[in-house]
């Protein structure tokens, strides 16, 4: 008779075979290593919910393998979390005071409240926003364009809202019922206006019509959306445009994202794991002297060859480690040989997006960047899996605000983030049917002195990674040396 472990792990083959790219997945072949990241795993939790199979992703962080997960599960049932907090919502007194036309409001993230803040202190319009153009061959058929921009803002709840940091008892994002669609002929600014933040919505889009053809750009504040949400965003647009069905959305991943950040924001624990994780001094001393966002306007860069990803990806098999663990590990080398320093303290942007089905089909700000400590010392196994452990042991406290940390700490936690992400959500442009598109852009502006951002499968720019960062507090020659020793580790890192 078939033991309820082994009825899980059969299950749990099953679906890690469909979700890897078709790889026939053994009881013993670890997630991560077989090319898993998390935001594959929100879509392996909620087909394991589907066939009757309850998990989280911390479940699959610490137990990667079917066989090993399909144990944990078949053990003893972890102690039932407790009840959110009702404070996260806003009173019965600020619910009167919404305005009409307003569906839901929820109180703003810490993120988003740190993005506004900024923005309006910087008064640089072209901070935090994220700007896509890109060009569609054939005639522009506008009432069928505004049709399907309608659409986008009925279906994500973000392109519908707006903020109010004062009138309620917490700073708010509110949810309006409908927007006016946001469509402008002709090619946009070189600049972005600055933004009302209380009036929706808070994203433009241009269409510029050519000979043959037509030049669409999005400009969304970081506020609203993450970079993934970004892609989201232009899929469902390109399909709605040429008359394509999209998959339902689920209710909720609003809300169920602020209601875990207050819940993490509300435990000692986590503040003082965090706070464990700084380093004594920032790599750049600067930064600690310098109050508001940085101006990270210069880039050096490099692209990521097929041939290495594929060896990259190799290694990290070999090592049974996610490939974010090996770059993670090639990053704090980096940074160890540029400073002498045998421990590196680095942001990471991690995912906080809600573990509910269909949460990655939802448009948000569902990232959080944290600080990570490696100790950057011994061969690339090593290395390899201080990083892994580095990312896991925090993920129970990932929603946990950066902002809360900083305002303990009194000064920046880090001053270089590493983001490692990979844009697959483009790969869905491939089957539509209709014109084709190209000549994409992508033009954003962080906040951080120094951003390493790994990108696969960008459609702007392939693979590559780019290191954005503020000359006024990062020398252009440290930039440069950093981004050298970063290409020359990762290509050391294929022969782990």
């Amino acid at each position: 008779m078939q033991s309820d472990a082994d009825r899980i792990t059969a299950v749990l083959c099953e679906i890690l075979s469909g979700r890897l790219e078709g790889q026939q997945i053994g009881p013993d072949d670890d997630f991560y290593a077989m090319g898993g990241d998390s935001l594959t795993a929100l879509l392996v939790v909620a087909d394991a919910g589907e066939r009757g199979v309850s998990l989280q992703l911390r479940d699959l962080l610490y137990h990667p393998t079917a066989r090993a997960l399909a144990a944990h599960l078949a053990g003893p049932a972890d102690e039932p979390a407790g009840p959110v907090p009702s404070a996260v919502r806003l009173t019965p007194a600020d619910l009167s005071l919404l305005p009409a036309g307003v569906s839901e409001a929820l109180p703003a993230s810490a993120l988003q409240i740190a993005m506004v803040y900024l923005c309006e202190s910087s008064e640089d319009p072209e901070l935090y926003h994220s700007v896509m153009d890109w060009e569609v061959a054939g005639a522009f058929d506008e009432p069928r364009f505004r049709w399907a921009l309608t659409g986008l803002c009925d279906r994500h709840p973000a392109l519908r809202s707006s903020f109010d940091l004062g009138t309620y008892a917490v700073p708010a994002q509110l949810f309006w019922s409908s927007v006016e669609p946001p469509l402008v002929l002709g090619a946009p600014a070189e600049r972005p206006n600055s933004l009302d933040w209380g009036a929706a919505p808070l994203f433009r889009c241009h269409v510029d019509v050519l000979d043959g053809a037509f030049r669409v750009t999005l400009a969304v504040h970081h506020a609203l959306v993450d970079g993934w949400s970004l892609g989201r965003l232009i899929v469902d647009l390109l399909s709605l445009y040429q008359g394509e069905p999209l998959p339902a959305r689920p209710d909720g991943v609003e809300r169920a994202f602020i209601e875990a950040e207050f819940a993490q924001s509300s435990i000692p624990e986590a503040a003082e794991f965090w706070a464990r994780q700084t380093a004594p001094s920032l790599l750049f001393p600067e930064r600690g002297r310098f109050s508001g966002a940085a101006d990270a306007r210069d880039a050096v860069g490099f692209p990521l060859p097929a041939a290495l990803v594929r060896d990259l990806t190799a290694a990290a098999k070999r090592l049974r480690v996610p490939l974010k663990s090996l770059v993670l590990a090639a990053h704090a080398r980096s940074f160890a040989e540029l400073t002498g320093r045998t421990e590196v303290v680095t942001g990471l942007v991690m995912n906080t997006r809600p573990e509910l089905p269909g949460a990655d089909r939802v448009a948000g700000l569902y990232l959080n960047t944290l600080p990570v400590l490696v100790r950057a010392r011994g061969g690339w196994e090593e290395l390899a899996t201080a990083g892994l452990v580095a990312e896991r042991s925090g993920s129970r406290y990932r929603a946990y605000p950066l902002a809360h940390l900083e305002n303990r700490l009194g000064r920046p936690a880090f001053d270089a983030v590493l983001n490692v992400t990979n844009f697959r959500v483009y790969r869905e442009l491939d089957r539509l049917t209709g014109p084709k598109t190209g000549a994409w852009r992508l033009r954003g502006k962080p906040s951080f002195p120094f951003r390493v951002d790994v990108e696969l499968d960008g459609i702007a720019g392939g693979d590559r990674v780019v290191v954005a960062f503020d000359p006024d507090l990062v020398p252009p020659s440290t930039a440069r040396r950093y981004a050298d020793l970063f290409e020359r580790a990762l290509t050391e890192a294929v022969d782990a």
